[in-house]
């Protein structure tokens, strides 16, 4: 009866082993004809390796999918071709592409320049200039300068400038423009802007040289008017000179000439204004009268004035003559004396 269990006991061990061994064998891969010739002709290849080869092959295709072409080393040269071609290049590279547009005798859409231009190291940014056919010019007049820049520039015009000086007006007013509105075919655009000037009186500044004449800076008269910072000059017998050191600095020289009011009514003079040596200016007075001067002085080193008495007797007055400037030209040193 004894043996009879035992018997029983080991059987049912027996069985639940083999359906244990029989559940392991399932679960382990089987091989087939085709793993067999993969093993066969790599046979020690783990499986790890495997993964890793997996694992390559994902990342090489995210990159190729962000960027199909490696940048250069250098900027391409684009000039003369047009901006699709341009893009052609640069957007694969995901390159920012500003253009700016400028009237040219190229045609029209063809690249004239470029930044950084080519050859220089390869950029994430680049502005291309484009060609276009001029537009009718606008009126820019009475706007502020920087304003009626922006307006031209943005239809492709180059903007120049040249200050008026007024000492009344709003700085940077733009008074005149060149071509006026409506003209076509132009290209460039002066603009005559109004700027305040830097104002130094010749009565405040040292001379560099007196010649055969007496010199008087201060209140003169000529002609019932009073100049506050007037000169009187008295040339000894035929005529005499004083010069001054303009520095380069200075873009316009102004005033008025007369006869003092105590000369001779048959008072007659000729001035005459040079600047580094060339005759700027000629002008011939006569009692009782005044003469307006305005004489461009730009780049000018050294400002002679001559003056001779032609007939009569008397003094000449310089009213208020002053060199005006730009003040980012002007030494504060030298205009430390204008007003």
């Amino acid at each position: 009866m004894k043996n009879a269990r035992r018997q029983s006991v080991i059987s049912a061990v027996g069985l639940t082993v083999l359906v244990t061994m029989s559940a392991c064998s399932s679960s382990q891969p089987q091989a087939t004809p085709e793993s067999a010739t993969t093993t066969s002709a790599g046979a020690s290849t783990p499986a790890s390796a495997s993964t890793t080869l997996v694992s390559g092959t994902k990342s090489s295709t995210a990159s190729s999918t962000s960027s199909s072409v490696a940048p250069p080393d250098i900027m391409p040269d684009f000039v003369g071709k047009t901006v699709d071609d341009a893009q052609a290049v640069l957007k694969p590279l995901n390159v920012k592409i500003k253009t700016v547009n400028l009237i040219s005798a190229q045609p029209a859409g063809t690249i004239t320049a470029q930044d950084p231009v080519a050859g220089a190291d390869f950029a994430q940014s680049v502005t291309l200039t484009v060609s276009i056919a001029p537009p009718a010019v606008p009126d820019v007049t009475q706007k502020t300068f920087g304003n009626a820049q922006q307006t031209l520039t943005d239809l492709g015009f180059t903007v120049k400038e040249t200050p008026v000086f007024d000492e009344k007006l709003a700085d940077g007013l733009v008074v005149a423009q060149d071509p006026p509105a409506g003209a076509t075919n132009a290209s460039e655009i002066t603009l005559n802007v109004v700027r305040r000037p830097v104002v130094t009186y010749l009565s405040d500044m040292s001379t560099v040289a007196q010649n055969s004449l007496s010199y008087a800076p201060g209140i003169q008269k000529s002609n019932g008017k009073s100049y506050p910072h007037g000169i009187l000059i008295s040339p000894y017998s035929a005529g005499g000179s004083v010069e001054y050191d303009f520095s380069r600095q200075y873009r316009q020289l102004t005033g008025e000439l007369g006869f003092d009011d105590k000369a001779s009514s048959d008072a007659t003079a000729q001035i005459e204004i040079y600047g580094d040596g060339r005759l700027l200016t000629e002008q011939n007075i006569t009692f009782g009268t005044t003469t307006p001067v305005q004489v461009d002085v730009t780049d000018v080193l050294r400002v002679r004035i001559a003056v001779s008495v032609t007939g009569g007797k008397g003094s000449v007055v310089l009213g208020d003559f002053r060199a005006q400037g730009l003040q980012s030209e002007v030494s504060p040193t030298t205009s430390s004396s204008s007003h």
